[in-house]
């Protein structure tokens, strides 16, 4: 399947129109809602999720809706669909009986911003972490940037940082979105398969990443990760490798900018022209990576090196990224959106170093049927770094069950390390009670295990960091 040409300023009605966002309150539809409100437009969305959970987009005056609903097409100039929203909504149906356009979220969020200074932060994995510490160094280094990423960042309030600078942008490939956005300048963390229930094999998955770096040849260029294969792969593919535009980064000989631990959560960056110490507060050797991808890329904005490294060491996280929720003195509890077995490993990987001395109980949420049936081994391999895995059955999310694939997939070659988990012993998994001994829980997986772990920490009285 051919690439889609990039959207264009010319896509969206003129600013003025009624813009309704379908599926508003997801991480992407909430950024893209506050942009379409700021460059001129009458924004309203519907989405199922609680209100409580929509009330940023309620105190910026755009109005939300509960549920979706057919007449919500009334009245408006264009629709905007999340992925999540399949073509055959009522609603959609409706808008294009009415002549309404719809366009997808990713599509219109390329019509904002192509055109302009624009990072394009892709990746298998750690797009969104990278995303906010570009975000977050960029800030620190006065650059004043605009800043759209798929997690909750506290400094932000929220999935979106609107300033007038450049343009720092998580570029999902889930259902080719970001072949709608132009880079100037763009970032590669790692490319492995990952969302073959949409592109159907490895080959077409590689070839649109390979068409999205090629965008930026004649432009800033590519920022990759050096020591992941797949994405070393690509920048060779496409021309980058030893190239005056390409900037591969990490702990390996033959990086462009080579990685040393230089002490506790201390790392040592040097290129060919420089070399600077990090020290970061966010744990583990993925994240150090992360930490010299937004270095790069906020440098190559034009960042002075100082005000960056300051800002990455400020920088305390995205919500559900290895998130502390709660902590006493026998127990520490974090949230985590691991869906993938490398992410599910590099997170308890982190979490070992962090906490070397403490039991480790992983509570793990598969996601999707067909991921569960594509990796289950490599799940079982990550799952044992822990001294417990604990499972959940899959959340379907957009898909329907399989026949034979279940939780037990992963379960069953794991050993006495696993079992299988329902949610009411999830909750029991945090006792009442403070007791002794030091123990480490993570909630992990993209679905709703985070209103699970949320849950658990509120049985227990008494403070809590997080809690």
């Amino acid at each position: 399947m051919g690439a889609p040409r990039p959207a264009r300023a010319a896509d969206l009605p003129a600013p003025g129109a009624q813009v309704h966002l379908m599926g508003i309150g997801g991480a992407g539809m909430r950024g893209l809602a506050l942009l379409l409100d700021r460059a001129g437009y009458v924004v309203s969305g519907c989405d199922r999720a609680p209100a409580d959970a929509l009330g940023d987009l309620a105190a910026n005056g755009i109005r939300v809706e509960r549920e979706h609903a057919p007449s919500h097409a009334s009245g408006i100039d264009l629709l905007v669909r999340s992925s999540a929203v399949p073509t055959d909504e009522p609603e959609v149906v409706r808008a294009e009986l009415a002549g309404v356009p719809v366009m997808r979220r990713a599509r219109a969020l390329g019509a904002l911003l192509n055109g302009r200074p624009l990072v394009g932060i892709a990746g298998t994995h750690g797009k969104t972490t990278i995303t906010a510490m570009t975000g977050h160094a960029a800030a620190a280094a006065g650059l004043d940037p605009l800043v759209l990423v798929g997690g909750r960042v506290d400094a932000w309030k929220g999935f979106a940082r609107l300033g007038g600078g450049p343009a720092i942008v998580e570029a999902d490939e889930f259902d080719r979105s970001f072949l709608e956005l132009h880079p100037t300048l763009a970032v590669i963390s790692s490319l492995e398969p990952e969302h073959l229930d949409t592109y159907g094999s490895w080959g077409r998955l590689r070839a649109a990443f390979e068409e999205f770096a090629g965008r930026t040849r004649n432009a800033e260029g590519l920022i990759y990760c050096h020591d992941d294969e797949g994405a070393r792969g690509l920048a060779e593919a496409c021309g980058f490798s030893g190239a005056e535009h390409g900037f591969g980064y990490g702990f390996g000989e033959g990086a462009w900018c080579r990685l040393e631990e230089a002490g506790r959560r201390t790392l040592r960056l040097s290129w060919p022209d420089g070399a600077i110490n990090l020290t970061l507060r966010v744990p583990g050797r993925h994240n150090q990576l992360n930490a010299a991808a937004a270095f790069l890329a906020t440098v190559r904005l034009g960042g002075d090196l100082r005000a960056v490294a300051r800002g990455l060491g400020e920088f305390r996280g995205v919500a559900r990224r290895l998130e502390l929720i709660a902590a006493w003195r026998d127990l520490t509890v974090f949230d985590d959106y691991a869906h993938h077995p490398t992410e599910v490993a590099a997170s308890l990987a982190a979490l070992r170093e962090a906490y070397p001395d403490a039991r480790l109980t992983v509570v793990f949420q598969p996601h999707l049927f067909t991921r569960t049936r594509d990796f289950a081994e490599a799940f079982t391999r990550a799952l044992k770094i822990a001294d417990e895995a604990r499972v959940l059955p899959i959340y379907p999310a957009r898909e329907a069950p399989l026949p034979g694939v279940t939780s037990e997939l992963i379960i069953g070659g794991a050993g006495a390390t696993a079992a299988p988990i329902d949610r009411q012993d999830a909750l029991d998994l945090v006792p009442p009670e403070v007791g002794s001994g030091e123990a480490v829980l993570v909630f992990m997986g993209a679905g709703d295990v985070t209103d699970l772990a949320h849950a658990a920490v509120q049985r227990r009285a008494g403070d809590a960091v997080g809690a």
